[in-house]
């Protein structure tokens, strides 16, 4: 179960940290990697991994199993997979208005729909089911959670 939880968390930070990278030259007052990853970094580590926490706090209420990441039986269900993808496009759509209203960050080169980054908006839907694909594959082998 730990590790399943590790895979799950660990390699979201990673692919957020890689994603925030990734995105960062096309927001305004974008200098340099070695001056930006840091940033990156924080935005990996703090409300990225909160919305990561959400998502699998909703499939842990909707499997009624909070260690439901390490049951293989659970990546069968298309839930597995549509609810990640709907919490992290609303989340992320939320979370951009917001940070646009308060003036947090402002585009630069970035695509943009309707006013909202689609950048930002793909990674918490890309990043939330490769996550998933990532402990899925990784989880050494058949297990139910409670085992």
């Amino acid at each position: 179960m730990k590790r399943a939880i590790f895979l799950y968390f660990g390699s979201s930070f990673l692919l957020h940290l890689l994603w925030e990278n990734a995105q960062a030259p096309l927001f305004v007052g974008y200098q340099s990697f070695s001056q930006h990853f840091w940033i990156c970094f924080q935005a990996a580590a703090t409300g990225d991994m909160v919305f990561m926490l959400i998502i699998y706090a909703v499939l842990a209420a909707l499997n009624r199993n909070f260690f439901w990441v390490s049951d293989r039986t659970v990546y069968s269900h298309a839930m597995t997979w549509i609810v990640p993808l709907l919490i992290g496009a609303f989340l992320a759509v939320s979370f951009e208005w917001w940070a646009l209203s308060m003036h947090r960050w402002v585009y630069g080169a970035m695509p943009t729909l309707l006013g909202i980054g689609v950048l930002p908006v793909l990674q918490m839907i890309v990043v939330p089911l490769m996550t998933l694909v990532v402990t899925m594959r990784f989880l050494s082998s058949p297990q139910s959670a409670l085992d």
